[in-house]
């Protein structure tokens, strides 16, 4: 029975004022212990001219790392790490001058990860970066970003011209359209937002959501289920294998491919068109094979136990 209201009883306590002293005393000792925390951090600031296309390589126990792309042909870190932390490294050649490129670190006592770090590049720069557990943002970086973590997340807004992630529990996220990707996780879910060139997308077990406009897109994955809603170009191929995560495919009407689609035990449902999927060889699971429009792209969809569904979409597709 759901009580209309509930009812809090509050016990009246008497304190002498000796108690009250030492227990006020240890508040305020509590509050003037906890103040100094803002001071144990010590500043990072790094600046230097640099080549159009330098690599930069930043590693270590940070807690985030913000990459921004510029146009000055110059890099820049900045930001705050602990007082018991070491950053270290530098330019790879001496003042004067644009440098190559950039190796940055940061190590902890504790191996914590701790630390706030923003790098600024120019925008056709490699970056590589690397860390166990954190928080990685990229944005406006148009050559190359390298990108791995244990934990924790990647973002990457833009289109890199070359886009590695790896992680193994953390989360990929990507806005753009990077020519040539490969994105790899774990149990972390993936998505890709706007199409590519030449993507690759691997899981274990977590989700992937991908749309856009494809060329050559393979996608593979044990548990986690999979969800495409986009189109294929002409001529491409859209390559996908699963254990056991299901398949969901949003394809645009007006997409022209030749369809072919097989699961070991696990069922296909078409609603893309009239078409029904037929008993798979030697009886088990199912197989759905068929032309949309005047064929060119090759979709193939591979599943043991994984149920596959396709369906149109009506999503505005963006070219790359």
């Amino acid at each position: 029975m759901t009580r209309p209201y509930a009812i809090t009883f509050v016990r009246r306590v008497f304190v002498s004022f000796p108690v009250l002293y030492r227990v006020l005393g240890v508040a305020l000792f509590g509050v003037l212990g906890a103040a100094p925390s803002a001071e144990c951090q010590q500043a990072v600031d790094m600046r230097r001219a640099v080549t159009a296309t330098a690599s930069i390589r930043v590693s270590g126990s940070f807690a985030e790392l913000h990459i921004r792309g510029w146009t000055r042909d110059s890099v820049a870190i900045t930001g705050t790490v602990p007082s018991d932390a070491h950053f270290g490294g530098g330019f790879l050649t001496p003042a004067g001058g644009a440098s190559p490129g950039a190796k940055f670190f940061l190590e902890s006592p504790t191996g914590v990860p701790s630390g706030v770090l923003e790098l600024r590049v120019p925008v056709g720069a490699r970056v590589w970066a690397k860390a166990g557990s954190a928080t990685i943002d990229a944005e406006g970086v148009t050559g190359g970003l390298d990108l791995n973590v244990i934990g924790g997340s990647v973002h990457v807004t833009g289109s890199p011209r070359e886009l590695t992630v790896e992680a193994m529990d953390a989360a990929i996220a990507v806005e753009g359209a990077p020519p040539w990707a490969r994105l790899k996780t774990a149990s972390g879910d993936v998505t890709l937002g706007a199409g590519s060139e030449d993507a690759a997308v691997t899981t274990v077990s977590g989700d992937i959501r991908i749309a856009g406009k494809y060329e050559r897109l393979r996608i593979s994955s044990v548990t986690g289920p999979v969800g495409f809603n986009g189109d294929i170009v002409r001529g491409g191929s859209l390559d996908i294998d699963t254990h056991s995560g299901t398949v969901d495919l949003r394809f645009t009407p007006k997409i022209s491919a030749d369809v072919d689609i097989a699961t070991m035990s696990g069922q296909i449902e078409n609603a893309f068109n009239k078409r029904a999927p037929i008993a798979g060889r030697e009886g088990r699971g199912q197989e759905l094979a068929f032309m949309a429009g005047n064929g060119g792209a090759r979709i193939y969809v591979r599943s043991f136990k994984g149920n596959v569904k396709l369906s149109q979409s009506f999503l505005k597709i963006v070219s790359f």
